[in-house]
């Protein structure tokens, strides 16, 4: 099948086509702006102060290659401790919740600085603030006692946020409306697979396996 002939399918069946996705556009709508709650982002900077740089401090200036590759490792490190669930439950246990289900932790570390980020994305805000601020102490304690760390201090604490970071509601949504232009596009072509019915002369060679001999010219107004 070529674009052309495709491009004829999709008009002969423009209906589907356009009805489809906009059906599936609309229920991701609803879905999302009527059923998915807002999601808060408070986010936290430490830096971690090792061993060796303590002891090495002011002897160089600047940042070298081998601070921030370690600094990646150590925000790995970090990482790892954040999902840790000894770290979790005390971190919970401290905040008087159960468990932190139902919220996202991740960390980073910028390519150019030293310093690690820390977030916790959750549907209550004032809860994923606190949450960030006393899983940063957590890791600190954690890390000082199994790691080469002297010290973890935070730069900037993690404050209640006011705007939601997510969900990506309207993502979401052009997601859905490709799905189903995509879906509409395959049951047009499928149909078009499953229909034997003969249209042209290509089908009646294609069909019986015959050269095409003659043609009758299409008599129009019965004569």
């Amino acid at each position: 099948m070529t674009l052309l002939e495709l491009l004829q399918l999709l008009r002969k069946h423009l209906r589907l086509v356009i009805a489809l996705p906009v059906v599936f556009a609309l229920v991701a709508a609803v879905y999302c702006w009527g059923f998915m709650p807002n999601q808060y982002t408070a986010e936290t900077s430490i830096y971690a102060l090792s061993k060796t740089e303590s002891a090495a401090n002011g002897t160089e200036a600047g940042l070298s290659y081998g601070d921030l590759n370690a600094s990646q490792l150590l925000a790995n490190d970090f990482a790892e401790l954040a999902k840790n669930e000894q770290v979790q439950a005390e971190t919970a246990l401290s905040l008087g919740m159960e468990d932190l289900s139902g919220y996202k932790v991740s960390i980073t570390s910028s390519t150019t600085t030293r310093v690690i980020k820390l977030s916790v994305t959750g549907s209550d805000p004032n809860n994923a603030a606190l949450i960030a601020n006393k899983l940063a102490s957590e890791i600190g304690k954690t890390a000082t006692k199994v790691m080469d760390v002297k010290a973890v201090n935070v730069i900037t604490k993690a404050k209640a946020p006011v705007d939601p970071s997510g969900p990506k509601r309207g993502m979401y949504t052009l997601v859905a409306l490709l799905a189903g232009l995509f879906l509409a596009i395959a049951l047009v072509v499928l149909m078009d697979m499953l229909n034997t019915t003969i249209r042209n002369d290509e089908d009646v060679t294609e069909g019986l396996g015959l050269p095409i001999i003659g043609r009758f010219p299409e008599s129009k107004g019965g004569r």
